[in-house]
């Protein structure tokens, strides 16, 4: 019901870790809004384990009439992490926070968005329907420590790319049992 909220915390912990939440969220007549934005960073227990993070979200949701509300989404989350690479049984009892390696890193570029239409059909049934994609990335950069001598090979390049779309259907009836609250929903999903 507030027009407006602020909402931020900012967060610092052991091994360089510092966290920075911030929102803001409302209600305008018949247009709800939300958005956040967090930053995580920190260097990591173990050496050469460091990373960074940043999410974005936001969400409008917006009431046509008494039936009808539609509704947008979007998040974006992308990090860069150092991993500090693996230990043996042995290596890890002798030392659990050894690091043989500063070349191996991580990165997710992370994209999803959505559309969402909801149609009360009766006070006790609806039908929503949501439409979805997700555009999205992950590249690991390492060394390959089963070899024989990993450290003169070179590093190894892993890139990956992500592409899907869908939408999913569904009808939803609350009712009783015997005074208890129930509810039947039938739906589909289409995804690609």
């Amino acid at each position: 019901t507030k027009p407006f909220e602020l909402v931020s915390r900012q967060t610092g912990g052991s091994f360089g870790l510092f966290n920075s939440f911030n929102s803001i969220g409302g209600q305008k007549g018949d247009l709800n809004y939300y958005a956040l934005y967090q930053y995580k960073r920190g260097d990591g227990w173990r050496p050469n384990s460091g990373f960074n993070v940043n999410t974005f979200f936001t969400a409008l949701n917006y009431d046509v009439s008494d039936r009808l509300k539609i509704g947008v989404e979007f998040t974006h989350m992308n990090y860069l992490a150092q991993q500090p690479g693996g230990l043996t049984d042995d290596e890890f009892y002798s030392d659990p926070r050894a690091s043989y390696t500063d070349q191996n890193w991580f990165k997710v570029n992370w994209n999803v968005a959505s559309v969402k239409l909801e149609y009360k059909l009766s006070q006790t049934a609806k039908i929503e329907m949501r439409n979805f994609g997700l555009l999205a990335s992950r590249e690991a950069l390492g060394i390959n420590l089963n070899k024989e001598d990993p450290y003169n090979e070179p590093r190894l390049l892993v890139a990956d790319n992500f592409r899907n779309y869908g939408t999913e259907i569904r009808y939803l009836k609350h009712y009783e049992i015997n005074g208890k609250p129930s509810a039947f929903v039938l739906g589909t999903r289409l995804y690609h």
